[in-house]
């Protein structure tokens, strides 16, 4: 799937939910965040550019200005993740062409239901977590000269964000990111099937 496409919901994330915006841009979703933004630019940004707006503010959760809004609850990052993809796979995918269970339906979601399988979407490209810029892949000898020699000599997969141009590899770091995605995905799996 483009990342391109239309149907690939968009996020604007209020102040309170840095760390989960980085992980939906991990998860390849276009995902805007910055920790100054007031509730007023939240709402402006929801409504002129299409995205649906996260937090943990009930008030602004209630606005009626807004009718594409997820309510997070948890206050642990992983089921804040979990919350998340959870609504976009149920509220947003065609999965099977089932409804959705119980408590996807019990979301704050109007109005948005792209067509899109989820095998599409959780294969998402990553894109950058500091910047939202998407990635691209690089042939290593593009980076060598940018990254420390061992990382060069023990990596043949390099990504660069076009936007900020900061170089991303393979690591210990990227291990512990799969490795949580994982257990995101087998949890969402389960719940699906």
């Amino acid at each position: 799937m483009s990342r391109n496409s239309k149907d690939i919901p968009k996020f604007v994330v209020d102040v309170m939910l840095g760390s989960l915006s980085r992980w939906l841009r991990l998860f390849g979703f276009d995902t805007l965040y910055r920790n100054d933004f007031t509730d007023k630019e939240l709402i402006k940004i929801s409504l002129q550019q299409d995205r649906i707006l996260i937090t943990r503010d009930r008030t602004l959760a209630k606005s009626k200005l807004l009718n594409k809004k997820i309510f997070i609850n948890s206050e642990k990052l992983e089921e804040q993740i979990l919350e998340v993809l959870r609504l976009v796979i149920f509220e947003w995918c065609v999965v099977n062409r089932q409804k959705p269970s119980d408590h996807a339906q019990q979301s704050s979601i109007d109005n948005y239901k792209p067509t899109i399988n989820y095998h599409a979407l959780i294969n998402l490209p990553p894109r950058c977590p500091i910047c939202n810029g998407e990635t691209e892949r690089v042939e290593k000898n593009q980076v060598a000269d940018l990254v420390p020699d061992f990382v060069a000599i023990s990596n043949d997969e390099f990504l660069k964000c076009k936007r900020c141009g900061k170089i991303y590899w393979h690591g210990t770091h990227m291990e512990k990111i799969d490795e949580k995605k994982k257990r995101i995905f087998k949890s969402l799996i389960k719940e699906i099937s």
